[in-house]
């Protein structure tokens, strides 16, 4: 009897360490490849434009245009290799970096900075005129909204789940601030301004 309750408990045992198998839980955050990424991206908004090429002086040759038929113009960007993109993180980092020229003045004055969860705050707009004052606030959410949703599409495409979020914002906080010039206000993790 006692052996026919044994070969009754092994199969339930190995059901059992099967199902606890099945319902494990990937905890894997790839910090790493996030830090990559959000640093790729920062770097891309934040660039300077390219200079444009040089005219050169003196007679040309004629071969030069059909050389140019043959080649490429240099203008063209590729993915780098092993990164991760789609047309929604190519179009949000496009409005980012066609709205950038547009912050850096209130960057410059003060008015707001790069806050710690990733998103552009408003610290101070004592110094500003009218005008600027009613741009500040539309201009705040526009940048804000655009980063939000970069933000989800860069976790959507690395496959990070939504509750893992705020560890994909907390990089991209970091990045921002990097890149933040001298004199810019960053938010530090305490709540604290400080001008870099």
């Amino acid at each position: 009897m006692k052996i026919k309750g044994v070969f009754l408990i092994i199969p339930i045992w190995i059901l059992s360490i099967f199902m606890a198998c099945a319902m494990t839980v990937n905890l894997y955050f790839p910090a790493k490849e996030v830090e990559k990424k959000a640093g790729d991206i920062v770097d891309d908004i934040r660039k300077k434009e390219p200079s444009a090429p040089a005219v050169p002086s003196g007679p040309q040759s004629s071969l030069r245009h059909l050389n140019t038929l043959f080649t490429s113009n240099g203008l063209a960007y590729a993915q780098k290799e092993g990164g991760v993109s789609s047309p929604a993180i190519q179009n949000l980092k496009q409005q980012i970096r066609e709205r950038f020229p547009r912050l850096v003045p209130f960057f410059k004055k003060g008015a707001f900075g790069e806050g710690k969860t990733g998103l552009v705050e408003i610290r101070d707009n004592k110094g500003l005129s009218p005008a600027e004052k009613n741009d500040l606030k539309p201009l705040v959410e526009a940048e804000n909204r655009d980063r939000r949703a970069l933000y989800q599409e860069v976790a959507k495409s690395m496959n990070i789940s939504s509750d893992q979020l705020g560890k994909v914002q907390r990089i991209f906080a970091e990045k921002w601030q990097k890149s933040a010039e001298r004199g810019w206000w960053i938010q530090k993790q305490d709540g604290q301004w400080i001008q870099k």
